[in-house]
């Protein structure tokens, strides 16, 4: 839709409808021109994709959606934050998609694509304990199949693969090495045509 041609359209009329009073005229551009920018406000939204934030951001949105159990909500934007190598995104998408969690459709394999791939080394034993006990849940004829899947999208997206590189650290004055992750704010991310799952999606099974 073409809002500078429907705003001028309508300038016109209005300018048109009272020509001997240009007072009024005049105020009828001025709403006239605020409603238009409205509407482009408005146009410009509807266009925008959840593909252009940045990986943080994504996370920070993502996160708080989570948080607030408005799980379906918060799918696109943990997704493009997992694509991005956030470790807290994998979680909290693969959790998500493991329990079938609010109105989302369970999907097993796909939520231990995910766990397991925050569980990638290096990781922290909180994440590997949550993707062993999920795995746990999975009859053994199905454990290649997540194999594979945790393999495939730990080579698109963890560690050091995509904009967030993590590694063990000991904190200043301790012994016990914590997982710390870098994000690269220039990291260019490229949704690709073909998504890690595409290639698994026909081995997925139901709990």
């Amino acid at each position: 839709m073409n809002v500078v041609a429907i705003s001028k359209g309508m300038v016109m009329k209005a300018i048109d409808s009272d020509g001997k009073s240009t007072i009024r005229s005049l105020a009828r551009i001025a709403a006239v021109v605020v409603a238009s920018l409205c509407m482009m406000s408005v146009f410009a939204q509807d266009e925008s994709d959840v593909s252009s934030m940045a990986g943080h951001k994504a996370n920070e949105e993502g996160t708080k959606l989570y948080k607030a159990k408005d799980y379906e909500a918060a799918v696109p934007f943990l997704q493009l934050a997992a694509e991005w190598g956030f470790k807290d995104a994998q979680v909290r998408l693969g959790q998500i998609y493991f329990k079938g969690l609010g109105s989302v459709e369970r999907n097993p394999l796909r939520g231990l694509a995910w766990l397991g791939t925050a569980a990638s080394k290096p990781s922290s034993a909180s994440y590997s304990g949550i993707y062993e006990r999920a795995l746990a849940q999975v009859p053994e004829e199905n454990h290649a199949a997540v194999e594979r899947a945790v393999a495939s999208f730990t080579q698109r997206y963890g560690s050091g693969e995509a904009a967030v590189t993590c590694r063990m650290k000991a904190p200043l004055g301790s012994n016990l090495a914590q997982l710390s992750c870098d994000y690269d704010s220039k990291y260019a991310y490229t949704k690709p045509v073909q998504s890690a799952w595409d290639e698994h999606a026909s081995s997925a099974f139901a709990l």
